[in-house]
């Protein structure tokens, strides 16, 4: 269930903390509470934290103005409405320059009079803050050169973030993909049931990856699975 985000992340919150550090983040070094965060790690951490995905694979943590084409190239849905959990990207000045500068933000509440609420990072001096926009300008008062480039929207079918023996239906099957691939699972037991022959496969691929072996796809074993 999506729920607004208007203080700053927990200090603890994985979603911000790079994996270097114990985290779920493919960011750079930092969280929202040191000097060394930056926009985009703020904003990949937030819609994958939407997303419940902690393998944290939705996005790449490119620079914010390359954000919206690394979104549909990864098959993301993208647009011109804003949306709550989207994603909101501009890129600096009329041209994408090689080095993607731009700046990205969360939409964390679409109000009835068209104004929307964004949470973002503005890197050391202003780690985290939220904004009140209006799109009087076409441009959702990007500022600073910055020019409006879309919406990118949070997937459809996002999976449960925990699977276990009985479960069933399409995130079954993704997990069931993911232990094919690794050779984990035939490909006819690939049939969207989570039952023993499914269990036994989760089972190994936890022990082979060091994770403990309770037999359920929860965030860690989602991580390691999906990452």
């Amino acid at each position: 269930m999506f729920r607004a985000r208007l203080t700053r992340p927990e200090q603890n919150n994985k979603y911000y903390i790079p994996k270097a550090s114990g985290g779920f983040g493919r960011q750079r070094k930092g969280s929202p509470d040191d000097a060394g965060y930056r926009n985009v790690s703020y904003a990949c951490g937030r819609f994958h934290e939407i997303a419940e995905d902690p393998s944290m694979s939705l996005l790449d943590p490119v620079h914010a103005g390359n954000l919206y084409q690394n979104a549909r190239a990864h098959g993301l849905a993208t647009g011109q409405k804003p949306r709550a959990g989207a994603l909101i990207v501009w890129q600096k000045g009329t041209a994408l320059l090689s080095g993607g500068r731009g700046y990205a933000a969360v939409v964390e509440q679409v109000h009835a009079d068209g104004s929307i609420v964004t949470s973002e990072s503005c890197g050391k001096d202003l780690p985290f803050r939220t904004v009140v926009r209006r799109n009087t300008d076409g441009n959702w008062n990007g500022g600073d050169g910055c020019l409006f480039l879309g919406f990118v929207y949070q997937p459809d079918d996002r999976p449960k973030l925990t699977l276990r023996k009985g479960d069933d239906g399409d995130a079954v099957i993704r997990m069931q993909v993911k232990l094919w691939a690794r050779g984990y699972l035939p490909k006819t037991e690939v049939d969207g049931v989570f039952g023993k022959i499914t269990l036994g496969a989760l089972l190994a691929f936890q022990l082979e990856s060091g994770l403990e072996p309770d037999g359920i796809c929860g965030p860690l074993t989602t991580a390691a699975l999906f990452g």
